[in-house]
């Protein structure tokens, strides 16, 4: 045959016939020929669907015998019940209910659906709201210039929201439900996270953790305002006053406006990589800001009687 007509008929559930004519390339004897063919079956459950496939349609080229020239297949399509996947991050991190966030963060909101064909591209899929915990909950619309989008697609299954909100000084409760192309939601109830927001820029005490240790300490502090420190280092002295090993801000590691829990972990060695003794030792922590005034102190109860004139102790126990 010079060339091959095959007629392809696409019946749905409604009984519809969808038919398409294409023509194939030269078939010689013993040889083999492939095509594809797209139809659009629509989402949801879809059941007694029928593909018709025939060769020489109508007896266009005359043969002898036709009764091995059609294939029906039949197939359903079963509709995705997944549900998608809801993540937020502030400034890049998961907090913890009720921590601080500084009052212009970046809130990553990211939805992740494993249904590759039917991508999500519709931000009008999230729904957001926000609790100023003053009797009001805002609606944030997707169209507002806080707002930035990035949908799924080209083979990537997560779509996400960036937020840059202004906050004032305050508690606040983000709520956030969402639902991929198929209508599933990302939870039964929406996800909310609450979060503080302190406007000035201050410090808390800064504790080591493990204490007593014996191999390696982190520390951990809170940090509020806007921006990190400009300059920060921790001091370890003996008890005499001398100082044995200066962390530098550098060497803590990346900061953020919040709970702080340093990369940097203090294997008990001085500045010449000396191991020191076992015992009591004592620590400062110098902040300043820009202009490089000093940082305000953040309170918190529960820390402070750990701490006289400033100085905190930790214990190397080997």
């Amino acid at each position: 045959m010079d060339s091959i007509l095959v007629k392809y008929t696409y019946i749905g559930s409604d009984n519809h016939a969808n038919v398409n004519y294409k023509k194939l390339g030269k078939l010689l004897s013993g040889q083999k020929i492939s095509d594809m063919i797209e139809f659009n079956i629509g989402a949801g459950n879809i059941t007694d669907v029928r593909l018709i496939i025939e060769i020489n349609p109508d007896n266009n080229q005359p043969e002898l015998n036709l009764f091995n020239n059609t294939l029906t297949v039949q197939f359903g399509v079963k509709r995705d019940q997944t549900n998608p996947l809801l993540d937020i991050l502030f400034d890049g991190i998961h907090i913890m209910d009720g921590d601080i966030v500084s009052p212009k963060p970046e809130i990553l909101i990211t939805l992740e659906d494993d249904n590759k064909l039917l991508p999500v591209t519709d931000p009008n899929l999230f729904e957001m709201k926000l609790d100023t915990g003053r009797n009001q909950i805002m609606e944030i619309p997707m169209t507002s210039p806080q707002i930035k989008f990035t949908p799924a697609g080209n083979g990537n299954t997560t779509a996400k929201i960036q937020y840059y909100p202004n906050l004032k000084e305050g508690d606040y409760k983000l709520i956030v439900q969402a639902k991929d192309a198929s209508g599933n939601k990302s939870g039964v109830n929406p996800r909310s996270v609450n979060f503080k927001v302190i406007e000035r820029q201050s410090i808390s005490n800064v504790l080591n953790y493990q204490n007593p240790f014996s191999t390696s300490t982190q520390f951990v502090f809170t940090l509020t305002g806007e921006e990190v420190p400009e300059i920060m280092s921790i001091s370890i002295m003996t008890v005499s006053g001398k100082v044995v090993r200066e962390i530098t801000k550098e060497e803590l590691g990346p900061l953020h406006i919040g709970l702080n829990r340093s990369e940097y972990k203090w294997d008990g060695t001085d500045d010449y990589g000396s191991k020191l003794a076992n015992g009591v030792y004592l620590y400062k922590v110098n902040t300043r800001k820009k202009d490089k005034s000093l940082y305000d102190q953040f309170s918190l109860e529960k820390t402070d009687s750990y701490f006289t004139k400033g100085f905190g102790k930790l214990v190397i126990l080997r």
